[in-house]
């Protein structure tokens, strides 16, 4: 097991894990079914436009798992809006995604969100400018790769002498928060959060913590 920054040839397997794992570590199919549009939400700015934040797991060969950083959220979010939002829009209608009911579903839950005051998150990014996703491919968790890539990534952010990391995950997501609690990760707070779930819509919670050298 290795774990080293990313490389370019690296960019399927990244999107293939961020799918795979999109749905609080079970794939992103249980409540959409467009991968390449998924894809490009949650990795995109990370490959294309801060590549050397991100750091993978490297098994023989193969990436089994990633971390996506930023060292600048501010940045990343009108990067996103400015240069990914509407190419993803795009991409949604020339592809026919929003002819899908599941993709109606989703957008009503995101407008319920909305409307419970669940977003956007109220995140102080002058207190935490830099921010990370982790996740590892089924059969690779629980060896620690994970607190090694967390590793990786500190320690850039205290190269770059950033004031804090914060990270956010589902409220439902037990695992993941026990992760970032162990990582040093204190509770910021938690907002609702809407999400499909067969006929139906289930009310969970987005989680948001945040480590902090002022502590």
């Amino acid at each position: 097991m290795t774990i080293r920054q990313y490389e370019p040839g690296d960019r399927p397997a990244v999107r293939r894990i961020a799918c795979d794992t999109a749905d609080a570590g079970g794939p992103v199919e249980r409540f959409f079914h467009d991968r390449e549009i998924v894809a490009d939400i949650l990795t995109r700015y990370y490959t294309d436009f801060e590549p050397g934040s991100l750091w993978v797991a490297d098994c023989d060969g193969q990436v089994v798992g990633y971390l996506t950083g930023c060292l600048d959220t501010l940045k990343q979010e009108q990067v996103t809006k400015r240069r990914i939002a509407p190419k993803v829009v795009t991409a949604a209608v020339t592809r026919g995604t929003l002819l899908h009911a599941n993709a109606w579903r989703l957008l009503a839950a995101f407008a319920g969100t909305v409307a419970l005051g669940g977003l956007p998150l109220p995140i102080d990014v002058t207190r935490y400018p830099a921010h990370f996703h982790i996740n590892l491919g089924k059969g690779f968790r629980g060896r620690g790769l994970g607190s090694k890539l967390v590793d990786a990534f500190m320690q850039q952010v205290a190269q770059a002498r950033l004031r804090g990391v914060h990270v956010v995950t589902r409220g439902d997501n037990v695992t993941g928060r026990r992760f970032f609690e162990k990582a040093g990760f204190r509770l910021l707070f938690e907002k609702p959060l809407l999400l499909p779930a067969g006929a139906w819509f289930r009310k969970t919670a987005t989680a948001a913590y945040g480590w902090n050298d002022e502590r």
